[in-house]
């Protein structure tokens, strides 16, 4: 006989039923057992009827299940909840979310390091649906980082042929891609010119969202700015949800006021449809577009606003701009308000610049934060965080300072900058690091630009 179950090969027998006993229940020889049947059929229809087993009330902890979808807290048996609508104590009894992991409180952040070896990174772009992240070299390079790759050796875009860097704060400064990139290839970069050191801000045309490198005879020039100074460049791109181009210019850095003249395009944000004309249109409710200034003028009054940030989701508009001697400030405002003015150099941060002594705060937006140079000497503006890896944090927008390592968040709500937090000591443990971008992959986990070279994702520490 094998090893195998013997009675395998075996047919399956069907099982025969058991004849009846003979002269029915109530037969003399089967009373008994009638009687007994009859017994247990009363005892569970009590049973039933009394002590309800299957019925959805009390427990038998005498707690009670609350019922909640995906999106809605779910309360446990001391009826506490977190920030981040997941059970924070006793036993859980709502089954509709027992699939949710249940998050521990944060703790602070670690820093998981991407790629290192970049030169001189100031900005980190991503697309939907798309690992790749965009690192914006100084010099001239739109690089590609892939996680667990690291820098790849071929970038997506090189313009060192045409983009002058003298000076820290010249080079390829920002880009952008068009919010139908995946159908139509288009993105936008923000650069100075060599010869000139001028601003430039041009159209190119990849052969697709799957594209891994873009020709540069593709470029388009929208728009070129002339620039008297070396300095205060700003350049950041960003569409927002009206289909607008948004980019951003500094002063110039040569101490005039050039920033409110509003017949130069320095120091302000400029607004562009650029699916409208050639090479572009000025959106009709732009706030000069029928005269008092130009035209792509949206808001004036800025020194270096490096960094802005469109937050979709709420539609406001949040900028860091970079102070001179005593104050970093960010602005937020309704992307919906046009035309405001915020102030340099009459004003730095809330105080009187030129003159000092008297200036008039009238007609000027005034920072929501602001802090001195004892903490820092050149802030970064951030992003909005939107990522599901820290969901008690969604809402908060993140600055920096490039100085200092400074990190911080805080939530707009009302007119008001809620929850302040400070993260500086989590970033800096390892050392300080010179944040120039605070980015986002394309889950919308934060991203930290560090000029010497290395791209950081944050990862929260619970």
């Amino acid at each position: 006989m094998s090893g195998r179950d013997p009675w395998e090969g075996q047919p399956p027998q069907r099982a025969q039923p058991a004849p009846a006993p003979a002269g029915g229940l109530f037969s003399r020889p089967n009373l008994p057992f009638t009687l007994a049947i009859i017994i247990c059929l009363g005892a569970l229809v009590a049973f039933l009827v009394i002590v309800k087993p299957f019925s959805g009330g009390d427990t038998e902890a005498g707690s009670t299940s609350t019922s909640s979808t995906a999106a809605t807290s779910s309360t446990d048996a001391t009826g506490s909840t977190d920030a981040t609508g997941s059970t924070t104590g006793g036993t859980q009894t709502d089954s509709s979310t027992s699939s949710v992991p249940e998050l521990t409180p944060l703790q602070g952040f670690d820093l998981e390091t991407l790629a290192t070896g970049i030169p001189f990174p100031v900005g980190a772009f991503s697309l939907p649906d798309d690992d790749r992240i965009f690192v914006v070299e100084r010099g001239g390079v739109i690089g590609v980082v892939v996680p667990g790759q690291g820098l790849l050796a071929t970038p997506f875009l090189d313009l060192t042929d045409r983009v002058g860097s003298g000076g820290i704060e010249n080079g390829l400064l920002g880009v952008a891609f068009h919010p139908d990139y995946a159908s139509n290839g288009k993105f936008y970069v923000y650069y100075t010119t060599n010869p000139g050191l001028d601003s430039r801000v041009v159209e190119f045309h990849s052969s697709g969202p799957d594209a891994t490198t873009v020709d540069p005879s593709t470029e388009r020039v929208l728009l070129e700015v002339d620039q008297p100074g070396i300095r205060h460049r700003a350049g950041m791109l960003q569409f927002g949800p009206d289909g607008y181009l948004y980019v951003a210019l500094g002063d110039g850095g040569l101490g005039d006021r050039h920033a409110q003249d509003l017949e130069t395009y320095q120091g302000s944000i400029l607004r562009l449809d650029v699916d409208g004309g050639d090479p572009y249109a000025i959106p009709s409710d732009n706030p000069f577009a029928s005269g008092g200034g130009l035209g792509e003028i949206y808001h004036y009054g800025f020194r270096n606003p490096w960094r802005f940030y469109i937050d979709a989701t709420e539609n406001m508009l949040y900028i860091g701009d970079v102070g001179q001697s005593d104050v970093e400030e960010v602005n937020v405002v309704a992307l919906s308000e046009s035309g405001l003015n915020f102030g340099w150099p009459d004003y730095e941060g809330e105080n009187c610049f030129t003159p000092v002594d008297s200036c008039d705060p009238s007609g000027i937006t005034m920072p929501l934060v602001a802090y001195g140079h004892d903490e820092g000497c050149s802030i970064t503006g951030g992003v909005v965080y939107r990522g599901s890896a820290m969901p008690e944090l969604v809402g908060h927008y993140f600055y920096a300072d490039w100085c200092t390592g400074l990190f911080r968040s805080f939530r707009y709500e009302d007119g008001q900058a809620t929850d302040e937090q400070d993260w500086t000591a989590d970033v800096t443990a390892d050392g300080v690091i010179q944040i120039a971008a605070v980015g986002t992959d394309s889950n919308g986990e934060l991203l930290l630009v560090d000029s010497n070279g290395q791209l950081l994702r944050v990862v929260p520490v619970r």
